[in-house]
């Protein structure tokens, strides 16, 4: 109980039901050793669903450049990405509490496994703490660095910019 105390601690937040609170930082791998753990994948599943939401609100609400719908997507893109989701991962210093297997130890925690704890973690606040709970989580946490991405505009990805040569291609 004593590192829950330290997580919520680190997020400011206090959890009704600390089960959520364990699963979001298990690891798949996890299961390679005992069966009976629960994964933070439907976690996962669950945050980038509520971070989408939120991260599409918050970029048409501050849409002051008026953008059309392919701009806000490419923005929005930026900010749900693994890179972004692991530097606040990083930020909230989230891979000190990740749970992961004994081989899996031995590899390490790579920057997708961090986006994804990420994404559990929000998708447990949402079930446990609701929806106000993760905006306001958000925004004390990462409202600087959602900002610096809104303020560069749409920026292609590599993966953007292969599937438009790839359409171009098939026309």
């Amino acid at each position: 109980m004593n590192e829950y105390i330290e997580i919520e601690k680190i997020l400011g937040l206090s959890f009704k039901n600390h089960k959520l609170l364990e699963t979001a930082f298990n690891h798949s791998s996890l299961k390679n050793d005992d069966i009976e753990i629960e994964s933070n994948e439907v976690l996962e599943l669950i945050g980038d669903s509520v971070m989408y939401f939120l991260i599409s609100t918050y970029v048409y609400e501050n849409n002051k450049f008026n953008m059309n719908s392919g701009e806000i997507s490419i923005i929005r893109s930026n900010i749900i990405s693994n890179e972004t989701f692991a530097n606040f991962a990083n930020k909230l210093q989230l891979s000190k509490f990740i749970k992961l297997s004994k081989g899996q130890k031995k590899v390490g925690i790579s920057n997708s496994m961090l986006s994804n704890c990420f994404e559990a973690l929000i998708g447990a606040i949402y079930i446990d703490l609701g929806l106000n709970s993760v905006k306001t989580f958000i925004k004390e946490n990462f409202k600087d660095e959602i900002y610096t991405l809104l303020s560069k505009g749409p920026v292609k990805n590599k993966k953007m910019i292969e599937n438009e040569k790839k359409q171009k291609r098939s026309i």
